[in-house]
This record gives structure tokens, C-alpha cells and sequence, in this order.
């Protein structure tokens, strides 16, 4: 079953700015990972599909229906959100705070307790004000109030912002568990790792266009590492390139580059080309990926 799909969809603003042509399908029982840097159009489409903001132009249909006609509003009983920008009456107790919310649509809290559980969120936290929370604190109350009611699908905007690696885990597994019975999950992030981890397919939109859209093993064999070495003797640019380094940089011996995918076999190459010494890599940013496989070529407009 089709859980939200968007044809042609385009919201502009007054600036300019905006999102444009969006095309997605997500299926029930999928965790859908929604990839871009800051700016890019992410919370944009989150809002649009929420029934937020109105589009430009375009088709949307969320759960069979528009989400600002009247069926599409009596919906929103079905659906959790976590926004990126959690703003919360901090004068008010984590437990009134997350009785309003279940109250709006008359939501059973049927799985208010199992999220609680699962992000070490005790009843003494419900009693405290909202504005004695830490940042991390605050983001589990947002993720209590978008799953608490059993939604059929939930929208989250970087929902592991502010939180420590362990509570992270306990999300990605709390998400996993929701799925399994037929939830679906649309997350927007722009953390590479936290996507790979979780999700089953992804898109990736840059500069409000979706430039990329697969499974998430496909995004995985697209890795770019960062590579820094010395080599003795030392080798020219145009030879790192014939082996496999992109953008390699010579600083006297110090060698510095990108590797696409896998750095075994350059590894290999290079060793017989002479001695590695204080050799580093690691894992590149979802920029690099951009770049190194999504790069717009000269002339594109939005």
C-alpha cells in the first residue's frame, strides 16, 4: 500500500527559495530516509506533506487523501510528527505537555509507555517543567508525543538531534519495531551513518531538487574516504589519479585525496608503489557524496 506519494509537487516562496518537481512514493512498512545538507529543501517537503504549507503547484496525497481538504485533516489522528525545531510551552510538565497533544484528536496513548521504556524517559520526568529539560531530553518528549498514539505513519525531522549515541541506538531499534507491524517512518537527516543504519530506501535532494533516489545498499557502495599519507618515494598527481585518488593534493610528502567506495584496492595499488607512512582515513561527509556523485553540471537551474 502506497502511504504518501507526490507528484510534480512545488512550494516557492517569496524569496525564491523553495522546493522543486518533487516526485515520491513510500510504501507501508518502510523506513524512508530523506538525505540532504542544511537549506536543501527538507523541511520544506516534511511541511508540505503535513499539510503545513500549501504547495505551488503539484499533486500530494498522504494516507489516500490531500492533507488540506477535509478528509486529509481528519487524518492527521493517523500521524506522528517530530519537527526539527521542537518548540514546547516549557512552563508546563512533560506529562501535561504530552496529555495535550494526545487530547487534540482524542489519541489513545497506547504506546506512550513502550517509547517511554525504550528512551529511559521515567514517570518522575513527566512531572518536571519542560523548560528544566536538556536538549536531549526535550528531543525524547518529541518523540514520545509522535509515537505515543500508534500512528500509521510519522514524520521526523533530524530526530536524533541532541541525543547521545546509546539513545540513538534506542531509536533506530524503537523505529525498526514500529515498522514491523505496518507503520512507515519518513526521516529527514543528514547524517549519512544514522541513514544507513535504519532505513530502506533514500532520497537525496540538493538545492530543492531530488538528484537521487535508490536503496539504501545502492547509496552504500557510493562510500567516499578521505584519505592522508606519506610515501616514500614520492609519487606525481597524475599517477595518484591513474590508481584511483581523486582530488589528490601533494604538500611537499604529504599525500591528500578522496577515495570512491572501498579503499582496499587502491590501497593495494599504492603499496607497491613504495612505504606508506602515518597513514589516516576516514569516512567522508554526505557533501563529499554530493559531490563526488551528484555534482550538477555547469548550466543546471532549479
Amino acid at each position: 500500500m502506497t502511504v504518501l506519494k507526490t507528484e510534480k509537487m512545488t512550494k516557492v516562496y517569496p524569496s525564491g527559495d523553495g522546493v522543486w518537481d518533487i516526485d515520491l512514493e513510500v510504501k507501508e512498512g518502510e523506513i524512508f530516509g530523506f538525505l540532504g545538507s542544511n537549506g536543501a529543501g527538507k523541511t520544506t517537503t516534511i511541511r508540505v506533506l503535513l499539510g503545513l504549507l500549501h504547495p505551488t503547484s503539484g499533486k500530494v496525497e498522504v494516507l489516500g487523501t490531500n492533507p488540506l481538504e477535509k478528509e486529509g485533516i481528519e487524518k492527521r489522528k493517523e500521524i506522528g510528527y517530530l519537527p526539527g525545531e521542537l518548540a514546547l510551552y516549557e512552563q508546563h510538565t512533560g506529562g501535561t505537555i504530552l496529555d495535550f497533544f494526545s487530547g487534540i484528536f482524542g489519541y489513545q496513548n497506547s504506546n506512550r509507555k513502550e517509547v517511554m521504556d525504550a528512551l529511559s524517559f521515567n514517570s518522575r520526568d513527566l512531572k518536571r517543567k519542560v523548560g528544566e529539560y536538556s536538549r536531549g531530553m526535550k528531543q525524547k518528549l518529541g518523540l514520545i508525543i509522535a509515537l505515543q498514539h500508534q500512528p500509521r505513519v510519522v514524520f521526523m525531522d533530524e530526530p536524533t538531534t541532541g541525543l547521545d549515541p546509546l539513545i540513538q541506538l534506542e531509536v533506530y531499534k524503537l523505529l525498526k519495531d514500529f515498522v514491523s507491524p505496518g507503520g512507515t517512518v519518513f526521516m529527514s537527516s543528514h547524517n549519512l551513518s544514522e541513514v544507513e543504519r535504519v532505513c530502506d530506501r533514500v532520497a537525496i535532494i540538493r538545492e530543492g531538487k531530488i538528484i537521487a533516489l535508490e536503496e539504501v545498499g545502492e547509496l552504500s557502495r557510493r562510500k567516499v574516504y578521505n584519505v592522508e599519507f606519506s610515501l616514500n618515494p614520492q609519487i606525481s598527481r597524475k599517477e595518484l589519479e591513474e590508481i584511483g585518488l581523486k582530488e589528490p593534493v601533494i604538500v611537499e610528502n604529504l599525500v591528500k585525496g578522496k577515495i570512491p567506495g572501498s579503499p582496499d584496492a587502491f590501497l593495494r595499488r599504492i603499496l607497491d608503489r613504495g612505504e606508506i607512512h602515518d597513514l589516516k582515513w576516514e569516512r567522508g561527509r554526505l557533501e563529499d557524496i554530493f559531490l563526488e556523485y551528484y555534482r550538477p553540471e555547469v548550466g543546471d537551474e532549479k
